[in-house]
């Protein structure tokens, strides 16, 4: 078993936290969170970007164990007891969601929020289609139901139908992970097949991963300072680069937990929007306190 391979309780913990999605409305920005990310933290390729994780995750996990499928079948009822609520409340239309949401928690605590909206209201009103332009999938919604909500004369229905489309791509990832699970089962049960690793995978997690010597949280606050000191960059628009980092960064590196070792920077997107919370900022001192004490002493020998 490597490092970077969780065990099969921790699993099921991550799993369950990442599924059991907790979403609130702060009071004061009038914006909604999932799983405490802002919306306009969330790419709408995320949530699939995170089964894709916890699929190859699963694979290490059953071949580690021999092909036991009790984590499998934990998994499925997990699964299948989410996408029976949805079914059941019909989330998947606008209507029958807005009765879903009624009753969700509004929060008033003290936060920071300095996350760039990628999706303004002015944007999706102004939007023309062009069949020769690739735009994202919330742009179709967001202007699909614009005639529905009055245009968005209401800023708290803009970001109804923005929660909207990000719930549905929650229960479609949950929907794709559903069908994966049974594709391994299947290919167990039926096939006998023993080895996994070769497995078709959409996101192969690589072989060789960088480790950084800093725990989760100071990790997200290293590649922070960096993307604001414009040091690096993987897009020419701020937001796509910030954006494309972020993944990059979730692929390909490690952070180190004090107890137990090396582990994969899953959640970047989530770390990274907490070390913007004041009451973290002694995290992005500790790393620039780290970064200053070098430079010093490389100052100092170059001098």
């Amino acid at each position: 078993m490597t490092n970077n391979m969780l065990l099969p309780l921790e699993y099921l913990k991550e799993f369950a936290d990442f599924s059991n999605e907790k979403i609130d409305f702060h009071t004061h920005y009038k914006k909604y969170r999932i799983n405490n990310m802002w919306l306009d933290e969330i790419n709408e390729n995320f949530f699939h970007e995170r089964i894709n994780e916890f699929i190859e995750g699963l694979k290490v996990i059953l071949i580690s164990n021999n092909n036991n499928l009790l984590i499998v079948d934990q998994l499925l009822k997990n699964i299948q007891s989410k996408l029976y609520r949805y079914r059941n409340d019909k989330i998947q239309y606008f209507e029958s969601f807005l009765s879903h949401i009624s009753n969700i928690e509004q929060v008033n605590f003290a936060i920071e929020y300095d996350v760039p909206e990628t999706y303004t209201i002015q944007k999706v009103l102004d939007y023309n289609f062009d069949g020769n332009v690739e735009e994202d999938n919330i742009i179709y919604c967001l202007f699909a139901h614009k005639d529905q909500n009055n245009n968005y004369v209401e800023n708290d229905d803009f970001e109804k139908v923005k929660l909207y489309f990000f719930i549905n791509q929650f229960y479609k990832s949950l929907f794709y992970f559903e069908e994966k699970i049974n594709y391994l089962k299947n290919a167990i049960q039926v096939y006998g097949v023993t080895d996994l690793s070769h497995f078709y995978s959409e996101n192969k997690t690589p072989e060789n991963k960088c480790n950084i010597k800093l725990d989760k949280i100071s990790s997200a606050a290293l590649f922070k300072i960096l993307i604001k000191a414009k040091l690096i960059y993987m897009d020419s628009d701020e937001l796509k680069s910030e954006s494309k980092i972020k993944k990059f960064v979730e692929t390909h590196f490690n952070y180190t937990d004090t107890k137990l070792g090396i582990k994969p920077l899953t959640d970047f997107s989530k770390e990274y929007s907490k070390v913007k919370d004041k009451a973290r900022s002694n995290k992005q001192l500790d790393v620039l306190n780290l970064l200053s004490k070098y430079i010093r002493t490389e100052t100092a020998k170059l001098n």
